[in-house]
């Protein structure tokens, strides 16, 4: 049975805009980056499926070319909200959640965002939380896929490779706020069954908590999600929190799960070696010391 689609395939359209137009429209993504759309230019060139093409390789003159019919055609159009990215005519739009995972391969919906997803809160802010890695990491995450897509020939300078560039976040995607937030913690996340979303796993859901309460509700409400759900998931919290890169996130851990829920593990028990005698560690990175101090862990329990 010969495939419809949802554009019209007109005299004008050349065998590679076809070619392309027929690809994107069969991906059941709505939106297309511009590395992602050079990325299928390039593996039509390589595969030489289409004979009479001019060149080895796709030029950058010929892949402007393509990309400006393509939307002459109403094939693509501008996302509304991130640059260098494209909309899918005939595809129906996403939400922001699943806009935002889709234009950022390597961010995750973090904090009270995933806290919702979950089930852990209640409470519904407008707000869209993404934690995403730091600048360097992001370039080094998105050098280490151009090599993996491109091989040797990144390094002929007579080829043209269209370069993949980091994602700059709108103050708003499909008219939600975002908080987006660079980390060194950038952590596991999972894909969300049905969507183009990521999610950050459980157990990093509950390690986010400790290392920003006030993307959390605050540190009360983190403390009162910890009581009613931490024992569900304490094994998934135990690998987390041993995988996390900072000690504090131990110690924070170690208290409220060994003193506070009651929990007997040794795991546990271990991240004892990080606490600091005298120092000045908090339960609340957002609240100042107070005398109210757990001798076991050597934190200062300033959390209401």
């Amino acid at each position: 049975m010969q495939r419809t689609y949802p554009f019209a395939i007109r005299k004008r359209m050349t065998r590679l805009g076809e070619a392309v137009a027929r690809h994107i429209a069969d991906d059941s993504c709505p939106i297309i980056s511009n590395y992602d759309l050079f990325r299928i230019v390039w593996h039509i060139y390589s595969d030489r499926r289409i004979k009479y093409l001019r060149d080895a390789r796709p030029t950058k003159e010929a892949f402007s070319r393509l990309r400006s019919l393509l939307q002459e055609e109403n094939i693509i159009f501008r996302d509304a909200d991130f640059y260098l990215f494209w909309r899918i005519s005939g595809k129906s739009d996403v939400p922001a959640d699943e806009a935002a995972c889709i234009a950022d391969k390597f961010c995750y919906i973090s904090h009270i965002s995933a806290m919702q997803r979950y089930g852990l809160t209640d409470r519904r802010p407008r707000e869209l939380f993404i934690t995403r890695p730091t600048l360097g990491e992001y370039k080094r995450l998105l050098q280490e896929k151009f090599v993996t897509d491109y091989g040797d020939a990144i390094g002929d300078s007579s080829i043209y490779i269209e370069p993949p560039r980091p994602v700059h976040y709108p103050q708003t995607v499909r008219g939600r706020p975002l908080s987006v937030l660079s980390t060194v913690c950038h952590g596991d996340w999972r894909p969300v069954r049905g969507t183009f979303a990521k999610v950050g796993t459980i157990g990093q859901t509950f390690l986010d908590m400790l290392e920003a309460p006030d993307r959390c509700g605050g540190m009360a409400h983190v403390l009162t999600v910890w009581q009613e759900h931490a024992l569900t998931y304490v094994e998934e919290i135990i690998a987390s929190v041993d995988q996390a890169p900072k000690p504090i996130h131990k110690v924070r851990a170690g208290h409220i799960l060994e003193e506070r829920l009651g929990v007997n593990d040794t795991r546990v028990v271990s991240w004892k070696k990080h606490v600091m005698r005298g120092g000045s560690r908090v339960l609340d990175p957002q609240r100042p010391f107070t005398d109210t101090y757990s001798e076991e862990w050597m934190i200062s329990l300033n959390a209401d």
